[in-house]
C-alpha cells in the first residue's frame, strides 16, 4: 500500500459508489491477493497467471494478462484504466493511463540496469498511445509532456488526497493509541517525524545531518523518528543510515522504527511535534499531505510537486542540511508557530478529497470516449 496502491484502492471505491454495477469491472491476475477479490466481489474479471515471479510476472500481466482479461469483457468493454505507468503495447480499445511521476526516468539510481532501461522504453511508448494520461500534479504533467512527448491536450492533472484515517486526534481512543505507540517504540521525549521511505531521493541522511546541526540550538530535547525500511540491500538505492547516526553521536536520539502498521502510522503523526520531508522528487507528495491532514506541522522540500501540495501551509525549504537545521530550530522553538501551521495545514488538506479525484477521473473517462463531460 504505497502511494500508488492507495490511489488504486481509493479510486476503485469511489468509482464503485458512483457507477452502476454493470458499468465497472476490476481486471486482475487469477492469483491476485484475497484483498483484491474482497474489494471487487462480483465485479472481478481474472485470467490464469503463469508460474512466474517478480518482474517477469509483472511484465506478463501488463502485456499479456491484461489484454486477455479485457477480451473476456468484450464487446461490452469501452475503456480500460491502468492506474500506474504501464499499458499494453497493443491497444485495440481506448486506454487511460495514470503516470504519477517519472521518477524511474528522472532519477539515475532507478534505471541502472539494461533490463530496466528496456522496460522504461517500452512503457514510455505504450503511454504515448493512451487516449489520455492522468497525473497528480502540474509538475508531473510538464515532465510527461517534455520527456515522453505526450501532447498537453492528452494530459489531465487530477490531484490525490489523504485517506480518511489521516485526521486530527479528537477522541480518547486516538490519544490512547498515541500513548500505546509511544510505549511500543520507547518514545519518551518530544519527537520530530519523517515518513515516506528510505530510498535515495528521500534524502533521509540529510535530515539526520540537519537534526544533528539543530540540536544545540533547540530549547527542548527532541528525538528524530524515521519510519520505513529498505526494500533491497542495494546501498546505492537505499543508503544506510547507521554509520551516519553514529558519526553524529545520535544513537540514542534517532529512532529507526522500520515499517509500521496503519494504526501506528497515524498515531505517530498525531504524537509528533512536527514533520520533516526532504525529498528531491515527488509526483505528488502524499506524506506531507497526510501529516497536514492529521494537524501535524510540516517542513518540506519545495522541489518538484511538493510546493503545489504544501502551499503556504508549511515551511518550504531547500532540501540540504543547513536549511533543514534552520527550519527545525525555528519550528522546534516556537510553539505558537507550530499551532499556526497545524491550523493552516488542516485547511490546506481539506482542498484535496478522493470524492473530487473520482469525479475528475470520471470526467476524464468521458473525454477519452468522446462523450460530453458529466455524461456518466
Amino acid at each position: 500500500m504505497t502511494g500508488s496502491g492507495r490511489y488504486a484502492v481509493n479510486l476503485w471505491r469511489g468509482l464503485r459508489e458512483r457507477l452502476p454495477e454493470d458499468h465497472l469491472r476490476l481486471l486482475a491476475p487469477g492469483d491476485a491477493p484475497a484483498a483484491v477479490h474482497a474489494e471487487a466481489g462480483d465485479r472481478l474479471v481474472s485470467v490464469p497467471a503463469p508460474p512466474l515471479g517478480g518482474r517477469a510476472r509483472k511484465l506478463w500481466w501488463e502485456q499479456v494478462g491484461l489484454p486477455r482479461a479485457a477480451r473476456v469483457c468484450r464487446p461490452a468493454l469501452d475503456l480500460v484504466h491502468v492506474p500506474y505507468f504501464s499499458a499494453p503495447a497493443l491497444q485495440h480499445i481506448p486506454y487511460v493511463v495514470t503516470i504519477h511521476d517519472l521518477i524511474p526516468l528522472m532519477v539515475p539510481e532507478y534505471h541502472g540496469s539494461l533490463a530496466m532501461r528496456g522496460y522504461l522504453q517500452l512503457v514510455a511508448r505504450t503511454a504515448r498511445r493512451a487516449a489520455l494520461v492522468l497525473t497528480d500534479s502540474e509538475h508531473s504533467a510538464r515532465d510527461i509532456k517534455r520527456e515522453l512527448g505526450v501532447p498537453g491536450e492528452r494530459i489531465r492533472v487530477i490531484p490525490l488526497a489523504a485517506d480518511s484515517q489521516f485526521r486530527p486526534a479528537a477522541s480518547d481512543e486516538d490519544r490512547q493509541a498515541v500513548e500505546a505507540t509511544r510505549r511500543r517504540y520507547g518514545l519518551e521525549r518530544p519527537y520530530i517525524l519523517n515518513t515516506g521511505g528510505l530510498d535515495v531521493r528521500k534524502q533521509v541522511g540529510k535530515i539526520v545531518e540537519g537534526f544533528a546541526r539543530a540540536r544545540g540550538s533547540l530549547r527542548e530535547d527532541y528525538d528524530l523518528v524515521i519510519v520505513g525500511r529498505a526494500h533491497t540491500d542495494n546501498p546505492r538505492m537505499y543508503p544506510p543510515l547507521d554509520r551516519l547516526i553514529r558519526r553524529f553521536g545520535l544513537a540514542d536520539r534517532v529512532r529507526l522504527v522500520g515499517a509500521v502498521a496503519d494504526d501506528e502510522f497515524v498515531a505517530l503523526y498525531h504524537g509528533a511535534e512536527f514533520f520533516v520531508f526532504a525529498s528531491l522528487y515527488e509526483g505528488f507528495g502524499l506524506t506531507p499531505l497526510e501529516a497536514m491532514a492529521c494537524g501535524t506541522p510540516v517542513i518540506s522540500s519545495g522541489r518538484t510537486s511538493l510546493a503545489e501540495v504544501v502551499g503556504d501551509a508549511g515551511i518550504i525549504i531547500e532540501p540540504e542540511p543547513r536549511a533543514i537545521a534552520e527550519a527545525i530550530v525555528r519550528l522546534g522553538n516556537d510553539a505558537a508557530l507550530r499551532r499556526e501551521l497545524s491550523e493552516h495545514g488542516l485547511e490546506r488538506a481539506r482542498l484535496f478529497s478522493w470524492e473530487r479525484t473520482t469525479a475528475q477521473t470520471l470526467d476524464a473517462y468521458c473525454a477519452a470516449l468522446g462523450a460530453p463531460v458529466g455524461a456518466r
